[in-house]
């Protein structure tokens, strides 16, 4: 499922609703899709506008941070993590939020083979994409700023997946 939710436009509680709405939405159709096959396969990504430890994620999705111990019906974001030790995909006045994140079903969390399975997750900040200098330091290297063309990329870092297949012997 690929994503952009509602923006934080007037504010991140006035907003809340529209994205709370968002993940019902993502969460109807994995289980309309688990209804036809347990074992899907499903990744969500995507601006969400929201982080990984927001109610759209944890009391909706009720996505969990820890790839062990998920039965079936569970989905992992590993992105979480990443969250927690203070990293993410975009700053807002010095706050730094992972709103470009990711999370899937627990079928890709095994380690048969033939398969696809989950490896790792990140952030991807070469150097080229970090603003150098002025007021956003540090920040994502901007295509625009205060209306003035800059010749970035994006306000927001991309976001990776890894999954592997091991090969049969």
């Amino acid at each position: 499922l690929v994503n952009h939710w509602p923006s934080r436009s007037g504010g991140e509680a006035r907003s809340r609703p529209y994205r709370l709405e968002a993940a019902k939405l993502n969460k109807r159709i994995i289980d309309s899709v688990r209804r036809q096959d347990m074992d899907a396969k499903i990744i969500s990504m995507g601006d969400f506008n929201d982080d990984p430890v927001d109610a759209s994620f944890k009391k909706v999705l009720q996505v969990k941070k820890n790839h062990k111990n998920l039965d079936s019906l569970s989905l992992y974001g590993p992105m979480e993590k990443i969250f927690r030790k203070g990293i993410g995909s975009l700053a807002y006045r010095d706050k730094w939020n992972l709103f470009d994140q990711l999370y899937m079903t627990s079928s890709f969390i095994d380690n048969e083979k033939n398969t696809y399975s989950f490896w790792k997750a990140g952030i991807f900040t070469p150097s080229y994409l970090i603003d150098p200098k002025g007021k956003y330091k540090g920040y994502p290297l901007r295509t625009y700023a205060g209306g003035s063309y800059i010749g970035g990329y994006s306000d927001h870092f991309p976001v990776y997946l890894y999954l592997i297949r091991k090969a049969t012997p």
